[in-house]
């Protein structure tokens, strides 16, 4: 199993560098152009709202994220862990997406797409960390 990892400061400069993280897993971690796009939309989202959302006013800069990928032939695995304000984005509840976009609260989204992107989510905080793990199965060639 391959196992990389980048810690990103709580600060929206960071989102460059974690795509470029990204990026540079493709080919160690045989990950194709589609899974690639959804790697970047979910961790950008996932990292963003907790630089937005996951620490006091101030604070920007000043806390670690970190990011770890792991890569087997059967699926892939992300790692977000936090120390910010405990958080669980799953229990959230799924978004009524028949509303008009001026109808629908704000917020709610971004979960509800990387519930449709990944497999399997976890949520647990654990030692004063938020900790999500993340799953996307690989598609088995006949």
């Amino acid at each position: 199993m391959l196992v990389s990892r980048v810690d990103l400061r709580n600060d929206l400069q960071e989102l460059h560098r974690l795509n470029l993280f990204l990026t540079g897993l493709t080919e160690q971690m045989a990950i194709d152009e589609k899974m690639l796009f959804q790697l970047n939309l979910i961790c950008d989202e996932l990292i963003t709202n907790t630089i937005l959302y996951g620490y006091e006013p101030g604070e920007e800069g000043r806390h670690l994220i970190e990011l770890q990928v792991s890569s087997s032939p059967d699926c892939l695995e992300v790692w977000v862990k936090d120390g910010g304000i405990p958080f669980n984005p799953l229990e959230r509840g799924e978004p009524d997406l028949d509303l008009n976009v001026e109808e629908r609260p704000v917020g709610g989204l971004g979960i509800h797409f990387v519930r449709q992107v990944m497999d399997e989510l976890y949520y647990e905080r654990s030692e004063g960390k938020n900790v999500i793990r993340l799953i996307k199965r690989r598609k088995q060639s006949k």
